[in-house]
């Protein structure tokens, strides 16, 4: 199957929303994956301590540039690498900040996030861009204006807490409205899981959202693979199931 999963529960149960059950994990098993990125013969695996670092750096950028709870954050870059592991970091550090996330390009922006070739949609306030290399190096072509992601990694190291907007408001906004609430539904996942190159062309950047939620939920770990010669061997690897 190529087509959007769906990772809806039947019946409501109640669950810790993915940013504190990945705040209370980076406490308790913080040295452990929780997200592993293969393109080729580039790995990077992120624990749940290194991934909350990095999510909250992203979040002082945010707040030292005035970016507040309720605005709109654009991630082209998820829409056009979803499975980078900085487009996950980005995504976790809107939702962090409160902010709503959208990836169809049609909605006013706060702040934009793009990669190294891409261009803004419009005139952001804010406009971060990532040079998307496996260590997250500076950008070589840094647009007129633009951040350096990998200046906002070399922020500070203070951890703040997850302040997440309200479960009834709408945090992702794709091929479909998703708020908080339908996101704390999803089924959690608590095994490695693996997300294709082809799964995620078809999904993009939705169907990483939702499964990586579905792995913080959980306890399981999402393993995306942009490329790769022999995918089931990356899967035996990791000791992850596709899905």
């Amino acid at each position: 199957m190529v087509g959007m999963v769906s990772l809806s529960r039947p019946t409501a149960v109640h669950n810790s929303d993915p940013l504190t059950a990945l705040w209370s994990r980076s406490q308790e098993a913080g040295a452990l994956p929780i997200l592993t990125w293969y393109d080729g013969a580039d790995r990077s695996e992120l624990s749940a301590r290194t991934l909350v670092t990095w999510v909250t750096k992203s979040v002082h950028l945010l707040d030292s540039e005035g970016i507040t709870a309720g605005d709109v954050a654009r991630l082209s870059v998820l829409a056009q690498r979803p499975g980078h592991w900085t487009s996950s970091v980005w995504l976790l550090a809107s939702w962090w900040a409160g902010l709503q996330v959208d990836l169809t390009g049609q909605v006013e922006a706060a702040v934009e996030v793009i990669g190294p070739d891409a261009n803004p949609i419009d005139s952001p306030e804010v406009l971060v861009q990532c040079s998307l290399t496996p260590l997250a190096t500076p950008c070589k072509n840094l647009i007129a204006g633009g951040i350096d992601n990998a200046d906002v990694l070399a922020g500070p190291d203070d951890l703040v807490p997850p302040r997440p907007a309200a479960a009834g408001a709408v945090w992702l906004r794709g091929r479909q409205e998703w708020t908080g609430q339908q996101l704390c539904d999803v089924v959690p996942l608590n095994r490695p899981v693996l997300l294709s190159p082809e799964r995620i062309r078809v999904g993009g950047g939705e169907l990483v959202a939702t499964t990586l939620v579905s792995c913080l939920l959980g306890g399981g770990s999402l393993v995306a693979v942009e490329s790769a010669e022999d995918v089931a061997a990356l899967a035996t690897q990791e000791g992850a199931v596709e899905v």
